[in-house]
């Protein structure tokens, strides 16, 4: 079982955090408990969850789905930033009829090798050596606005298990699978991302059919908490007019 935070009543939403990150990294959304059920997993392999083996993105999804079964949820709002929005997509591959909409921010439908491989190879260096200097990487890349970086590193808490979670993703491909989305998805992207350029977030935006786009101004790849406010307006407005 995860390890999860259930807070306040309402509609559900599924918060998934992205790559050595954990579930406090939702605590900006955490208001948003006055009028919805949040349901905040960390993933198998990351914060206090103690399943370790077989990270696999089938996985992760796999994982939220018995979860909510568990929790007696049937349908819920789905949103996942970075590699959570990846795990949201195969979530929704796996079982369409729980999902009632998705929030895919910061994130990407492909993650080729060639760009993977790099990055993987510095980040296995740094954590050999140093957990700390491998947060200050990430949070040196992930925002854009530096004066949030006392609440970035309380988003991250890097494990042995880090390397092969960063392995999931790479050479899963889900843009042939977009078209044939079939709930409403809001796409949030950041214009100075240089984790998950909002490239990704425009061709996503081909893909899908009925999916509104919106780009954060001035922002890095941890949207949900440099823009905090503007975030969760934009999961309230959706969520209000899909619901």
């Amino acid at each position: 079982m995860l390890s999860y935070n259930d807070l306040g009543t309402g509609t559900p939403i599924v918060l998934i955090h992205g790559l050595g990150s954990k579930k406090e990294a939702w605590i900006p959304q955490h208001e948003l408990a006055n009028r919805y059920r949040l349901i905040i997993p960390d993933l198998r392999g990351h914060g206090e969850t103690i399943m370790n083996e077989d990270l696999t993105i089938k996985n992760f999804a796999l994982d939220i789905i018995n979860l909510l079964e568990y929790l007696k949820i049937s349908s819920a709002f789905i949103c996942g930033l970075s590699l959570g929005g990846i795990v949201a997509q195969e979530l929704y591959k796996q079982r369409p009829e729980i999902v009632r909409g998705l929030i895919l921010s910061n994130t990407t439908s492909y993650i080729p090798f060639f760009l993977a491989n790099g990055i993987i190879h510095l980040s296995n260096q740094l954590l050999q050596t140093d957990q700390q200097k491998l947060i200050d990487q990430i949070v040196k890349a992930a925002l854009y606005d530096n004066s949030y970086q006392k609440e970035a590193r309380k988003a991250f808490h890097i494990r042995d298990t880090y390397i092969k979670s960063a392995k999931a993703p790479i050479g899963i491909n889900y843009y042939s699978f977009l078209p044939f989305i079939k709930k409403p998805v809001l796409l949030i992207g950041s214009t100075h991302d240089k984790v998950t350029p909002s490239i990704n977030i425009y061709l996503m935006k081909l893909f899908i059919r009925d999916a509104r786009l919106s780009i954060f101004r001035n922002t890095g790849h941890l949207s949900n908490i440099e823009k905090k406010d503007l975030f969760n307006k934009h999961l309230h407005d959706f969520i209000m007019t899909t619901a």
